[in-house]
């Protein structure tokens, strides 16, 4: 949401051309309350601007590749990603409807949430081009914002500007990507508000891989008086993705720009159209009280040719949230900080199904199937926080009721409802000196099974709509992390760093099938890692980052019929990511930067046999900018893969018919053009 806090932090920002902001004047809203991210007990980044401007901006792979314990996998090169954090989400990316869709992490924009009642999230509304700053959680938020938050990401718009302007913005590269993008930034007294337009076109490199987007993006913030801030955001998109899929080994061997021959026969895409308007409302009640309300619809038109049908779905979603935070001081030492808050999100609609056509369009006839979903949640929240001297406790709790149901208008013998609803506790510890904290805390989660995901297995797929056997995927992380600056110390310059340890035990973890065509559950399984990112300035106009993990992922108790999968390494996680840029601005408007993205070897499929293989991939840029009276103009060129690696980008975890791998983009080239005047 956009806090009177973080908007004021977000202004002094923009008055400053230093592009690195000292860690403990970052404030975010992660947490569901605005803090200072140094002391925040919890793995939390923040991504700012100054570091994917000078990209493509085609997903949000370009902002995320340097957070450590975040793995973000890009299918054919295009905005169609999937992202895994601490483990959580790696199962988003099978064959039937996972495509295109992120499971387990929270995506929000501006603090409205992309993410369905369900938790499937799909990318449509979150634009690279408008984003101000990505604020990601990698700790297990359940406690605070419920189903499927594994990790959060919460994407926030621009509003640091100074005065009006107009900026025009050209990005192309490789393969036939363009991009075109507007934005104008207005002002009236006090406030700020933009209107962005964009159109992206990939033509892929892969065949059957081309991706459109059309979007238009507004954000306006006012205050009403002193102690009251109102936002508006509105939302439009229509896009176009059509799905390559994956390859067995022989194909990926033989030729990896092919498709799956029955993708390109049935014409396999989506075309979601979706709009939205959100509202939310800040108001500090006094010195010590403060109200956060949000509320938001989202009417959806969805088209696709999947698993040999024609597919159309009209939904809508709305919801809302409410925080309420009082801080007392309830001695001369101690202080009290309480946070009380509810959210709510319901989505419904209509799906029927036709026949395709030879080329993959809508057959003619009545309806195959004709259906209604329906999934609510329901959630609320407290949260306790003790502070002195340095040292800070807290405690939360959450309980959340999520409802399914599902009415066959042809099969009324399948109709069903289904309730998963848990109690999620987190308690932590930390303690801040000198510019560093350390913390430790020990958290519950919870992931419902998304709706596509409790479809019932062969032989009881005519008697119910809803799998009676799936039950929430249920976790305890225990995390200790330690985070911090070193100041300026001679020619050593200034370390700045995020280190973090976690231990994550699950239960019911849910396991894709036969390419997705149904679920089960693994009895338990676990997840221990560690996370290290640092940012060094050695000398002025030097930077080097970068972001490295481990991670040892295992089934514990996993059996599927006679086969028993106990201690195999889960799929879908590799155990050593690492990635690395180095870049430099020179006085003269002039930058450069040499980046790296290692990844090792992985599973596609639960047997431990189908492997990913390991890679590495070098990138390189240049940019030139140069302010020109009030106006500025940038200029940058990048290539990708320079070394030409052959590599796979992303896997159908248990894929059918050994189609487990996706290759990932050849030496590819982009160039873009910003002009802005003010």
């Amino acid at each position: 949401m956009l806090s009177l806090t973080a908007l004021l932090v977000v202004a002094a920002a923009a008055a400053s051309d230093t592009a690195v902001v000292p860690l403990p004047e970052v404030v975010v809203t992660g947490t569901r309350t605005s803090e200072s991210l140094l002391r925040a007990p919890a793995a939390i980044n923040v991504v700012d601007r100054s570091e994917f401007s000078e990209s493509r901006g085609l997903s949000l792979k370009d902002a995320l590749s340097y957070v450590p314990g975040v793995f973000v996998q890009s299918r054919s090169g295009a905005q169609d990603i999937r992202i895994t954090i601490r483990g959580f989400g790696a199962r988003g990316n099978g064959e039937r409807s996972n495509t295109g869709n992120i499971r387990g992490i929270r995506v929000m924009t501006d603090g409205i949430p992309v993410t369905e009642p369900d938790g499937r999230s799909s990318l449509d509304l979150v634009d690279l081009g408008s984003a101000g700053s990505i604020e990601v959680q990698r700790s297990n938020a359940s406690a605070l914002f419920g189903n499927a938050t594994g990790g959060v990401v919460n994407v926030r718009s621009d509003l640091r500007f100074p005065g009006p302007f107009v900026e025009l913005r050209e990005r192309a590269g490789s393969f036939g990507y363009h991009r075109e993008q507007g934005i104008v930034g207005f002002t009236a007294g006090r406030s700020r508000g933009t209107v962005s337009v964009l159109n992206s076109t990939f033509d892929g490199w892969r065949v059957h891989s081309m991706s459109t987007t059309t979007q238009v993006q507004a954000r306006f913030a006012t205050p009403l008086d002193d102690a009251t801030r109102l936002g508006v955001m509105l939302d439009a998109a229509s896009n176009i993705n059509r799905f390559p899929g994956a390859l067995t080994q022989t194909e990926l061997n033989a030729d990896p720009r092919q498709a799956n021959p029955l993708y390109v026969q049935r014409d396999e895409r989506r075309r979601n159209r979706i709009g939205r308007i959100g509202l939310t409302l800040d108001r500090s009640i006094d010195s010590s009280q403060d109200l956060s309300v949000s509320t938001f619809v989202e009417p959806k038109v969805l088209q696709r040719s999947e698993r040999g049908a024609f597919r159309d779905f009209t939904r809508y979603h709305l919801g809302g949230s409410a925080t309420y935070q009082l801080r007392r001081r309830l001695s001369e030492r101690i202080e009290s900080r309480t946070a009380i808050g509810a959210d709510e999100a319901y989505q419904d609609g209509a799906i029927q199904f036709y026949g395709l056509t030879p080329t993959g369009g809508r057959a003619s006839g009545a309806a195959t199937q004709d259906k209604r979903e329906g999934a609510n949640s329901a959630g609320a929240f407290i949260e306790q926080e003790l502070r002195w001297g340095g040292w800070s406790a807290r405690a939360a709790a959450r309980y959340d009721n999520l409802w399914y149901l599902s009415e066959n208008h042809l099969a009324s013998n399948r109709n069903a409802e289904k309730t998963f609803a848990k109690w999620t506790p987190k308690v932590s510890l930390s303690y801040g000196f000198a510019g560093h904290t350390v913390y430790a805390a020990l958290g519950g989660g919870v992931e419902a099974p998304a709706f596509n995901e409790i479809d019932p297995p062969p032989g009881l797929d005519t008697l119910t709509s809803l799998n009676p056997f799936l039950e929430p995927m249920q976790s305890t992380t225990y995390e200790t992390g330690a985070k911090g600056h070193l100041a300026q110390v001679g020619a050593l310059g200034e370390l700045r760093y995020d280190a973090a340890l976690y231990w994550i035990d699950v239960t019911n973890d849910i396991i894709p099938y036969n390419g997705g065509a149904y679920f089960y559950t693994a009895g338990r399984s676990r997840r221990r890692g560690a996370e290290l990112g640092l940012d060094w300035i050695p000398v002025n106009g030097l930077l080097v980052e970068g972001a490295a993990t481990v991670t040892e992922a295992i089934y514990l108790d996993y059996k599927s019929g006679s086969t028993d999968f106990s201690g195999h390494r889960i799929a879908g996680l590799p155990r050593v990511t690492f990635s690395g840029k180095a870049r430099y601005r020179a006085p003269a408007g002039i930058s450069a930067d040499l980046h790296v993205e290692s990844v090792g070897q992985y599973f596609a499929d639960d047997v431990n046999v189908a492997v990913a293989p390991a890679y590495t991939i070098l990138g390189a840029g240049l940019a030139y900018e140069r302010p020109i009276r009030d106006h500025l103009i940038q200029a940058f060129v990048a290539g990708d893969n320079l070394a030409d690696k052959h590599h796979v980008a992303s896997v159908f975890i248990n894929g059918t018919g050994n189609r487990y791998f996706e290759p990932g983009l050849p030496r590819n080239w982009s160039a873009g053009v910003t002009l802005r005047f003010r």
